[in-house]
């Protein structure tokens, strides 16, 4: 089943490529902006 869905994908994407325009990809994920906090390494 899961080599049946990936072999559907490569030929999804093998068709799309051979289409002869650029496809616009765009994101529909919310950019979610992630604060690194640095911590001051613990003496002793």
């Amino acid at each position: 089943m899961l080599a049946e869905k990936f072999f559907l994908v490569l030929e999804t994407l093998r068709s799309h490529a051979s289409d002869g325009e650029p496809q616009i990809v765009i994101s529909t994920t919310p950019h979610v902006p992630i604060i690194v906090v640095r911590r001051k390494p613990a003496k002793g």
